[in-house]
């Protein structure tokens, strides 16, 4: 009985953990897009990330994801959390991934090799608000 628990617990880890070659989820890479621009991890303005993202995609979405993904990479872009040292030092260490972005628009590269924005191995930390004791409002 053991052991058929411990093969169903492997296979529901196993279910959980997305494939290697599955590219982020399109609200992923567009807030993941905005924020390399928004961070500064390359001299790619948020104005042209907006504006030339679908040329980072290749074949990787559907045309509907792609449409979609307009409106998160603008948010992204405009990101102000409390947080936002912390999500840039996230967003600007992913070396590769970076370079799979800014490569195709014409930026500044990250001296890594391109690879893959996956599902599996992109990192976003949540924004966190600003409080009213950050602000210094009583």
């Amino acid at each position: 009985m053991k052991r058929i628990a411990a093969m169903v617990l492997v296979c529901l880890v196993a279910a959980c953990v997305a494939p290697p070659d599955q590219p982020a989820h399109f609200s992923r890479m567009g807030r993941f897009m905005g924020l390399i621009a928004n961070c500064g991890c390359s001299d790619i303005s948020t104005d042209k990330m907006i504006a030339e993202y679908r040329k980072a995609l290749g074949e990787r979405y559907s045309e509907k994801d792609v449409a979609a993904m307009e409106g998160y990479v603008k948010l992204g872009a405009g990101e102000t959390w409390s947080n936002l040292p912390v999500i840039c030092a996230e967003v600007c260490t992913q070396n590769c991934m970076v370079q799979s972005v800014v490569e195709p628009l014409g930026g500044r590269g990250m001296g890594a090799k391109a690879c893959l924005v996956s599902e599996r191995d992109l990192h976003l930390t949540d924004g966190a608000p600003v409080s009213s004791r950050d602000s210094g409002a009583n």
